[in-house]
């Protein structure tokens, strides 16, 4: 058997070095919470606890003795995120109640659930969220990203809003950087599914822009409320898009080198559901947001009508619920 040249050898051991020097550099840059203060008696709600970032976050929570109640929409799976969890650590308390934000009948019952048993929220984490390439629509008709991603949120923030409120409550909203990329709110297909002429999936980064615009409309009418990017992080995230076999072999060097795993990604929520502050200059509403444990001003210029015409559209597409309810 015939042996690797040696003049071979070097350059591939330079350029693996090299590689092994870049991913240690990006995970130092990424940033990692510390801080290991008990959170006992603290209570947390995380939307999309038992999988990918919702999973991580639970995890490490619960792991400073947090109480935490895991929103998920689908409970065999939240019971088993508990069992891997209770493998790891037996601190804390986990508490699974069934949300599905595509419904908005179950986030009533699960903001009336709340208002009753657990009415003093230290953070509220909107980490629920999906990318679909075919088109998906919520029990109320609304396409599945305006109606989960966002629309859901906003109406779970606005049954809860006195009790967070009143508690000073963190509301922590995960949106994404490509709010600043190809993105805008497109007022006249609001809840439509529309076929952009892009590369990128408008709609869904359409739904991260419309994420911080209410972010910023929160932290305007009084809410203690945090803004974030993860990252772009190797999770069950973009399940619907149904990958071949291909296309792990051409992008796992590129997920290795330049993607976060799901752990690495909850760092940012982590320190926006316990640490990060806001001020008056560094806030939602002046465009800043928590990127790698830092805030950071967007690229995007936002303009107050559109917010303005976003919150108000919103309003309409929710009341009708509440009425109901």
């Amino acid at each position: 058997m015939s042996s690797i040249p040696s003049e071979f050898l070097f350059p591939v051991g330079i350029l693996t070095a090299s590689l092994l020097t870049l991913r240690r550099y990006k995970i130092q840059k990424w940033g990692w919470v510390t801080d290991r203060y008990s959170l006992k008696g603290k209570l947390f709600i995380i939307t999309g606890a038992n999988t990918g970032l919702g999973y991580e976050t639970t995890k490490a929570l619960t792991a400073r003795q947090a109480t935490t109640i895991m929103a998920c929409r689908n409970m065999s799976k939240a019971y088993e995120a508990i069992r891997r969890i209770r493998e790891e650590t037996s601190e804390g308390q986990l508490i699974p109640m069934e949300l599905d934000l595509a419904s908005f009948a179950s986030i009533h019952t699960f903001a009336t659930e709340i208002k009753t048993k657990y009415p003093n929220i230290f953070c509220l984490v909107n980490n629920a969220g999906l990318a679909a390439q075919t088109p998906q629509f919520t029990k109320e008709g609304f396409e599945i990203h305006f109606g989960v991603n966002h629309l859901g949120q906003f109406l779970l923030v606005d049954l809860l809003k006195d009790n967070l409120i009143a508690n000073s409550s963190r509301v922590v909203i995960v949106s994404s950087r490509m709010h600043e990329i190809d993105a805008s709110i497109d007022l006249m297909n609001l809840g439509k599914w529309v076929q952009y002429e892009s590369r990128l999936n408008r709609l869904y980064n359409n739904s991260k822009l419309m994420n911080f615009y209410f972010a910023r409309e929160l932290y305007k009418r009084g809410f203690n409320v945090h803004v974030l990017c993860p990252g772009l992080c190797h999770t069950d995230f973009f399940r619907h898009y149904d990958p071949k076999w291909y296309h792990y072999l051409l992008f796992s060097p590129i997920v290795w080198l330049m993607l976060r795993s799901a752990e690495q990604g909850a760092q940012n929520i982590i320190y926006c559901a316990t640490d990060s502050t806001v001020d008056k200059r560094h806030n939602p509403a002046t465009g800043y947001f928590v990127s790698n444990m830092k805030m950071r001003k967007s690229k995007f210029l936002f303009d107050e009508e559109i917010s303005r015409q976003l919150w108000g559209e919103s309003v309409k597409s929710t009341e009708a619920s509440k009425l109901r309810s």
